[in-house]
C-alpha cells in the first residue's frame, strides 16, 4: 500500500509539472543540465529510460528501484576545453541496496570555472584573481512498487559563488537555493521496452541580488523509451530515445543512441543530440570496457569548429560492491 501511494504521488507530480506554466525568464545555474556519466554521454545523452546504474540519482531516480547492489561512479570532464585551461566538471554517485526498501543514494555536482581576473571599475587593471565555482548535493530515494513500475525522488541543495567576495550590485555573487526530482520508470508495456520520466528542479528561484532578479531553476521534464533490440550469449543492442522540455523556456530537445556490448567486456556507443534552440546538432560518442566488478567508460563529443562543446571528452569509473 505504501508503494502504491507513492507510485500516485509521482504521477501526479509529473503530470501538474509537465506545463509551461513556470516560464518566465532565463534560467540560471545550467549546470544542473550537464550530462554525468560518460556512458549516458555515448548515447546522446540519452537515458531517462534506462537509469540502471548509481548515475540514476541524476538521470531518473526511479531507476535506484531496480538496483539490487552498491554501486559507486566517479566522473572527470574537462569543460569547455576549446575556450579554458582550468574548467572542469566532476560528478561523483552511490547507490546502496537496502533488502525491502528499495534503493538509496545520491550524487554531487561541482563546476569549476577557473580563475578568472578581478578589474578595477576605473580601468583595465587587475586587482587579483578569483575562483568561480558552483556545486549540488542530492540525498535520492528510488523503490519498485511491482516487478515492472519502480518511481524516486531526489532532494538537492544548490550552491552558486560566482563572484570574488565583493560588492557586485549590492550583492557579493553568491545564491543558494533547492529542488526537487520525482521520476517513474515502467517496463512492463512490452517484451524488453522500458519507458520513463521524470521532471527536475522543482524549487525556487536562485536569487544572487534580489527577488526581482532571481533566476528560475532549469525546471525541465523528460520522458524516453529504451529498446533491447539484441540480447544473446556474446551479442547486446540497445537503442534509446529521450525528449527534453523547458518548462522553464519552453525549448525541447531530441536525444537518441545505441549501446552495443560483446559480451560482458567491451562497449561501443553513439548517439545524436539534437537542440535546435540552443544550436546543439551533433553526433555523439562512446566506449566502454569491463573487468570483473570494474567498468570505464569514454563519451565524446566530436569537434565541430567553434562551438564550445567541441572535443569535449568525459570520463567515468563505475564500481560494483
Amino acid at each position: 500500500m505504501r508503494k502504491f501511494a507513492l507510485l500516485g504521488v509521482t504521477l501526479v507530480i509529473i503530470l501538474l509539472t509537465a506545463s509551461p506554466s513556470f516560464a518566465v525568464s532565463r534560467a540560471g545555474v545550467l549546470f544542473l543540465m550537464i550530462a554525468p556519466g560518460a556512458r549516458a554521454s555515448g548515447m546522446g545523452e540519452s537515458f531517462v529510460a534506462v537509469a540502471d546504474d548509481a548515475t540514476a540519482s541524476y538521470w531518473n531516480p526511479a531507476g535506484l528501484g531496480f538496483l539490487k547492489e552498491k554501486e559507486l561512479v566517479l566522473m572527470h570532464s574537462k569543460w569547455f576545453p576549446q575556450f579554458a585551461d582550468d574548467m572542469f566538471y566532476e560528478f561523483l554517485s552511490y547507490s546502496h541496496y537496502i533488502e525491502g526498501w528499495g534503493s538509496v543514494g545520491g550524487h554531487i555536482i561541482y563546476l569549476t570555472y577557473g580563475k578568472i581576473p578581478y578589474t578595477s571599475e576605473f580601468g583595465p587593471q587587475v586587482l587579483f584573481d578569483f575562483t568561480s565555482y558552483e556545486i549540488a548535493g542530492a540525498l535520492s530515494y528510488g523503490t519498485d512498487v511491482s516487478d515492472k513500475v519502480s518511481v524516486g525522488v531526489n532532494m538537492k541543495g544548490i550552491y552558486s559563488n560566482l563572484g570574488p567576495g565583493q560588492n557586485v550590485e549590492k550583492g557579493d555573487g553568491k545564491a543558494m537555493s533547492y529542488a526537487v526530482d520525482v521520476g517513474v520508470l515502467y517496463k512492463g508495456l512490452l517484451p524488453k521496452l522500458k519507458v520513463g520520466a521524470m521532471v527536475q528542479n522543482l524549487g525556487p528561484n536562485i536569487m544572487y541580488i534580489d527577488a526581482e532578479q532571481s533566476s528560475p531553476l532549469p525546471r525541465n521534464l523528460k520522458c524516453g523509451a529504451s529498446y533491447q533490440l539484441l540480447d544473446t550469449q556474446y551479442n547486446d543492442v540497445l537503442l534509446t530515445s529521450e525528449l527534453n522540455a523547458s518548462l522553464v523556456e519552453e525549448e525541447f530537445r531530441v536525444n537518441g543512441g545505441f549501446e552495443y556490448w560483446y559480451g560482458t567486456i567491451l562497449a561501443l556507443r553513439a548517439g545524436y543530440i539534437y537542440d535546435d534552440y540552443g544550436e546543439i546538432k551533433t553526433p555523439t560518442f562512446g566506449a566502454g570496457l569491463q573487468y570483473s566488478r570494474y567498468r570505464f567508460d569514454f563519451g565524446y563529443i566530436p569537434e565541430k569548429e567553434g562551438h564550445p562543446l567541441a572535443d569535449t571528452m568525459r570520463f567515468s569509473l563505475t564500481a560494483r560492491f
